[in-house]
């Protein structure tokens, strides 16, 4: 086999002495390429975007995806027609033939890459609650498993093309793939957990949440793992299989905070007393410019062991933690008031204690 190659680049080198004014064409046609690649590219990339106008989005990912690989190809392209106007034996020019699909395989799989980062970010844009850090992350997670596909695919065909068997290839790479999915399990789960975040987004980078293990604010969602900055000010990293397993509360996602709390007042209050109080409660509840009008529950319910217990819930419009401890004390501040100027007081834990006198 040596020495038959050895014969076709001796053929080859007394048809390139015989053939000179071929080679100096093949010459010229590469450099040609060579100069107007880049107006090529320009050419065949104003022609295909053609077919997305009115569609910019989709028209600028197109151009973005074909702007590198279409300026390799034609350079490419120049240099497979000067080598086949050379006129080299077939030995010698069948694997260049080869090299020029198997280029024009790659070039195709670089394009699909460079495309999927908009696919992905078509399918994750169908949120729109969803962070713009978040969605990077979620963009850059997904293109890379589809780049990893593609290559795959382009892996098999450029083999194929080398003239090798794939199906024993493909059996191998089955039996490898089980095997490392066997070794790499929590890897694989952590990964696939994160993917389940990132698609059902129970939260966002910058949210607060609060699971069984752990509570605190988002940083960074990572294929693998969750960044969480707790309230003591540390950093936990949780696995996302872990994380994707507990119920989660996300605080973040609350449009307003409620307040549920019973205040007691002593027995001795009179009927018409305690209406006077709950009717005031409730009209400063409503009137109050912080709280939501609809929701507020002011009521008498029940006669405890020592008070006269009255039920108030409302809704604060703010979800802000800090703003709602001052709307509550100053709330808490006006019923202080109310019961104040009713001439009531609030009751305290008591007991009654009779003693009979029993005379002997």
């Amino acid at each position: 086999m040596v020495e038959d190659f050895i014969v076709s680049c001796k053929n080859a080198y007394e048809t390139v002495a015989n053939n000179l004014m071929q080679i100096l064409a093949g010459i010229l046609i590469f450099l040609v390429f060579l100069l107007i690649s880049k107006r090529l590219e320009k050419i065949a990339v104003a022609i295909i975007s053609r077919f997305f106008k009115g569609k910019e989005s989709v028209k600028q990912a197109v151009v973005d995806a074909l702007s590198g690989p279409s300026k390799v190809y034609f350079r490419m392209l120049g240099a497979y027609f000067g080598f086949s106007i050379v006129g080299l034996p077939d030995k010698v020019f069948s694997p260049i033939h080869t090299l020029f699909r198997i280029g024009t395989i790659l070039i195709i799989a670089w394009i699909f890459a460079d495309f999927m980062p908009f696919v992905t970010s078509l399918i994750i844009k169908s949120n729109q609650r969803t962070n713009k850090k978040s969605n990077t992350v979620a963009v850059t997670f997904l293109a890379n498993i589809l780049k990893v596909i593609v290559f795959t695919i382009a892996g098999v065909i450029v083999i194929s093309e080398l003239g090798y068997n794939i199906n024993g290839l493909i059996a191998g790479v089955g039996l490898g793939g089980l095997t490392f999915s066997l070794a790499a399990k929590e890897t694989a789960t952590n990964i696939f957990g994160g993917f389940a975040i990132i698609t059902d987004k129970p939260f966002d980078v910058g949210d607060r949440i609060t699971t069984p293990s752990v509570d605190g604010v988002v940083e960074d969602i990572t294929m693998r793992s969750t960044r969480i900055r707790t309230v003591a000010d540390t950093v936990i990293i949780v696995p996302n299989s872990t994380l994707i397993a507990d119920p989660i509360t996300n605080w973040s996602r609350m449009k307003k905070r409620r307040v549920d709390f019973k205040i007691r007042l002593t027995y001795d209050t009179s009927v018409k007393t305690l209406r006077t109080v709950l009717d005031k409660i409730e009209k400063m509840l409503k009137e109050h410019t912080d709280v939501h009008k609809n929701g507020v529950v002011v009521c008498f319910e029940e006669f405890s062991e020592s008070s006269l217990d009255i039920h108030i819930m409302y809704f604060i419009k703010t979800t802000d933690y800090s703003k709602s401890i001052a709307i509550r004390e100053d709330i808490n501040m006006n019923i202080k008031k109310i019961v104040d100027a009713e001439k009531t007081a609030f009751a305290l834990p008591s007991s009654s204690v009779y003693i009979n006198n029993v005379n002997n």
